[in-house]
């Protein structure tokens, strides 16, 4: 296994333990949650969640990312003023995005009833990023993945005292998120005594305009993926209700479990695509690394879809059980949402982040147009569905302009792979329990027999399997 290798699989395995112990007791608790409130409290803090995301690019002018790239990249010397300048643009961002919200809430009395919780949610979040990507760029990933379960522990624990012990709904929930973020970010700035990073007379304005050139282009991508996930939440809202909206979050949870094994590669690919870009054999990497990525993601994206009639049976509240019949599509969505970002990470590291922003802005009003023609004729499922088609088309554009440049191949065994998915996204509609129960052990039996080298390897590394 060579060094680079080595490295990408050590990252992702650091912070894989520290997203599942986060994101796994997240998915305990949210049944619970939506127990605990109603419906409209439940669906208006999704909108909220949703809405903090739209900003946190826009109030940082996508200094985040440009962050890590920087951190990740230049000199010992440099890193101060990058710090500082992610600070002071995040600070100045944050003041005028306030002063706006103020203005907008005299106007509209739902935004004034929700416009204080927003903002310090706002507020959290943005100081839980910031400090994130900090520490993805001095490369404390042991410390990020700590700060990951401080915060889901801390977090879990407050909403269940504000809502089930104080009777709070929406303000218990909101409160429970924003404390989480403070008592995460308090052990991370201590950790990684980031205060020595931050000097404001070593400001470099040269590297101000660099970054600016970096970060300002991915601001259309970043909204763009908003605008795929926020538009169906506000268009399902509009349409059917906000009730309707909670049984979508829901649906949403558990392929947003697949999504975050992704997103714990995605950081760990992000910095080592940067530093493979100019070996000889790049193509042969990234491909390998592609196609086993699909190895891994698809038989686990079968397993958790195998499980399905259980969550929705036993986990879930019944006022959210039509949940069950979104849940597959969605599923089958993410795995091109994964292979676009892929992608998307070779774009950043050639520092051809426009490409993103464009592809996915075109994604992003495919999604809108289908899901407005379909909301009255099929309901909730024209938002999945719209879903699926637009990271499809996403993946599809991406694929075809990147060959121009990198050799990008999905393999034959891929290819079977995703027919196999269609077969376990397909029995969830026929809802037998004979046929769930084979498929059970159907995907644990294609894990292992697709992985089965790897996992050797893996726990040979680690010193399981001597």
């Amino acid at each position: 296994m060579t060094n680079r290798s080595s490295k990408l699989i050590k990252n992702t395995a650091i912070l894989t333990f520290g997203t599942l112990c986060t994101k796994g007791l997240m998915f305990i608790m949210t049944p619970l949650f939506t127990r605990w409130v109603s419906q409209e409290a439940y669906g208006t803090f999704d909108l909220l969640l949703t809405y903090v995301s739209l900003l946190l690019p826009l109030i940082t002018l996508g200094f985040g990312e440009a962050l890590f790239r920087f951190l990740a990249g230049e000199e010992e010397k440099n890193k101060k003023s990058i710090v500082t300048i992610s600070l002071v643009v995040s600070f100045i961002g944050f003041i005028l995005s306030g002063i706006i919200l103020f203005v907008i809430s005299q106007v509209s009395e739902p935004i004034r009833n929700v416009s204080l919780l927003f903002y310090l949610l706002l507020l959290a979040e943005t100081g839980y990023n910031f400090m994130t990507m900090v520490l993805r760029g001095i490369k404390q990933l042991s410390t990020y993945t700590v700060a990951n379960i401080i915060y889901s522990f801390a977090m879990t624990t407050l909403v269940t005292l504000f809502v089930k012990g104080f009777g709070l709904e929406l303000a218990g929930i909101v409160y429970g998120y924003i404390l989480g973020y403070v008592i995460s970010i308090v052990y991370m700035i201590i950790k990684s005594k980031v205060y020595n990073y931050i000097s404001f007379k070593d400001f470099d304005r040269k590297l101000f305009v660099k970054m600016s050139k970096y970060a300002i282009p991915m601001i259309p991508n970043a909204v763009a993926w908003w605008i795929m996930d926020a538009s169906d939440r506000t268009i399902v809202s509009t349409y059917l209700g906000i009730s309707y909206n909670a049984i979508l979050s829901v649906a949403h949870k558990i392929p947003n479990l697949c999504q975050t094994l992704f997103n714990v590669f995605h950081l760990s690919w992000q910095e080592n695509v940067v530093e493979t870009m100019n070996d000889k054999d790049r193509d042969k990497y990234y491909n390998s690394v592609m196609n086993n990525m699909l190895n891994v993601l698809i038989p686990i994206s079968c397993l958790v879809i195998s499980f399905n009639f259980l969550y929705f049976n036993i986990l879930f509240d019944e006022r959210y059980l039509f949940g069950y019949y979104l849940t597959p599509i969605l599923i089958f969505a993410i795995i091109f949402s994964m292979l676009a970002n892929f992608i998307g990470g070779i774009y950043i590291a050639t520092l051809k982040s426009y490409k993103n922003g464009i592809t996915t802005m075109l994604a992003a009003i495919l999604n809108i147009v289908i899901h407005l023609v379909l909301i009255t004729k099929i309901g909730l499922y024209a938002s999945v569905i719209s879903t699926l088609i637009s990271y499809f088309t996403l993946f599809l554009i991406r694929y075809i302009d990147i060959r121009h440049t990198i050799n990008l191949k999905i393999n034959t065994n891929s290819l079977i792979l995703l027919c196999i998915l269609c077969y376990f996204v397909t029995s969830q509609y026929f809802k037998i329990d004979v046929l769930n129960i084979l498929n059970v052990f159907f995907a644990f039996l294609l894990f292992y027999k697709i992985n089965k080298e790897f996992i050797y390897k893996l726990l040979k590394k680690v010193g399981v399997n001597k």
